[in-house]
């Protein structure tokens, strides 16, 4: 699978160094680098608009992961896997890394843009969208766990979410979770 990155038809250079910023091309698609406060303030205060703000930039990252996948015939659960993690990657939300637990599938993400609870809503629906997209099997997503530099996303069913949702609501940790969902434990 060759590796295509998403083709920019505008930029937006910043040389710290001498203290410029050059708008190479004026678009209303530009990329702009904002500080990741302002971007979790911005999703804070978003409200109800937050789930079609994820949804508008899932098509993006779907996209872009097509790009990627472009070419390849019946691509591997791990090649759409690679091409969803480096289509986010590239935007700049961080390190994404699924792992398959059983019948479970999770995804790890480091160094997202925000781990505050807003943030939350926002990556599992941007994730469950863009999963969705490039799989076209419908997929929800849940927050299974957080940690200091990242959060863990349960995607599977509406069911089994709301199930993750309630439980990780209530404290259980990730793992505990996760075996339950699997039948490794009683509710």
């Amino acid at each position: 699978m060759a590796t295509r990155l998403h083709p920019l038809a505008s930029a937006v250079t910043v040389d710290l160094s001498h203290g410029r910023i050059e708008l190479k091309t004026p678009s209303v698609d530009r990329a702009v680098a904002v500080p990741t406060v302002w971007l979790a303030r911005a999703i804070a205060a978003l409200g109800d608009e937050l789930v079609p703000l994820a949804r508008s930039l899932a098509d993006s990252v779907a996209n872009d992961a097509a790009i990627i996948l472009d070419g390849t015939a019946d691509p591997t659960p791990e090649e759409v896997a690679y091409a969803i993690a480096l289509a986010l990657g590239q935007r700049g939300l961080g390190t994404c890394a699924f792992e398959r637990f059983g019948d479970a599938l999770t995804l790890l993400w480091n160094s997202p843009p925000s781990t505050h609870a807003d943030f939350h809503r926002f990556a599992a629906t941007l994730v469950s969208q863009v999963v969705s997209e490039v799989t076209r099997v419908q997929t929800h997503a849940a927050v299974l766990s957080t940690h200091p530099d990242g959060i863990t996303l349960f995607l599977g069913s509406e069911a089994a979410c709301e199930l993750v949702r309630e439980r990780a609501g209530r404290g259980e940790p990730g793992p505990q979770i996760l075996a339950t969902l699997l039948g490794g434990a009683s509710a």
